[in-house]
């Protein structure tokens, strides 16, 4: 709180009225004294608080504010190293789940493949069978022997080269389904 012209004059004017004029002065030496005296009193006071405080404080500050920042250090690599492990386990589980759909599309294709397989053998024996059926039939078709035996020549040289085409499916059906093991196992 700060004492303006007009607060002074105030104080001034109180204190002639209460005071008198012939005491005025006197008292108006003393409360000079008394501000010269708080004014040393207060800065004596402060310097011994610089002194005896505020210094040893600052000395015993700067040694462990040493030995904090080594702390501070390690504290911001582990953060980093932190957010380095929760963004790896985030990626593993992307990782996961990019595996186990292809996985998925895999097996969808081996399962096609070897619908496609199954097919195929259950056509090829409708045609043994067609063949069969056609050299057991009666005498009628006994004038036409050639053409029968034609077709089942001609059924029996389809088959052959079917059958490795199978098996090479097969064996190509295995793999992703070998490769899908692998990876579950590498999972678990």
């Amino acid at each position: 709180m700060k004492i303006g012209i007009w607060e002074l004059a105030l104080i001034v004017v109180v204190a002639f009225i209460f005071i008198g004029p012939d005491q005025l002065p006197v008292y108006a030496r003393k409360f000079g004294k008394m501000l010269r005296d708080l004014r040393k009193y207060t800065g004596a006071a402060s310097e011994e608080i610089q002194k005896n405080v505020v210094e040893p404080l600052n000395e015993i500050q700067a040694p462990l504010k040493e030995a904090v920042a080594p702390l501070t250090d390690l504290k911001n690599d582990i953060d980093n190293s932190m957010r380095d492990v929760t963004k790896s386990f985030a990626n593993i589980g992307k990782t996961s789940k990019t595996e186990a759909e292809a996985a998925a599309q895999q097996e969808e294709v081996a399962e096609l493949e070897e619908v496609a397989e199954l097919e195929e053998v259950a056509e090829l024996e409708e045609l043994e069978d067609t063949a069969e059926n056609k050299a057991e039939t009666p005498a009628a078709d006994e004038a036409k022997p050639e053409p029968a035996a034609a077709e089942t020549e001609t059924v029996k040289a389809e088959a052959p080269a079917v059958e490795p085409v199978e098996q090479a499916e097969t064996a190509e059906a295995a793999e992703p389904a070998q490769e899908a093991e692998a990876a579950q196992e590498a999972k678990v």
